[in-house]
């Protein structure tokens, strides 16, 4: 089941994702730390692997 843009934002802002994380997950960059750390669990909460990889620093990827 794909999530809805239009559901409340996972990450608990209380926001729809479409104007809260799911703009992270399509290039916007975060302003700080936090931001990030809430749009990672948003995209592991929707499925988004593709973002999680991308927000991975390379030191932490195993080889």
């Amino acid at each position: 089941m794909k999530f809805s843009k239009n559901s409340k934002c996972p990450c608990g802002s209380g926001k729809k994702y479409k104007i809260c994380c799911f703009r992270l997950h399509k290039g916007l960059l975060a302003k700080n730390a936090l931001e990030l750390m809430k749009s990672r669990f948003s995209a592991y909460a929707v499925g988004d692997a593709n973002y999680i990889i991308k927000t991975t620093h390379k030191s932490s990827i195993p080889l």
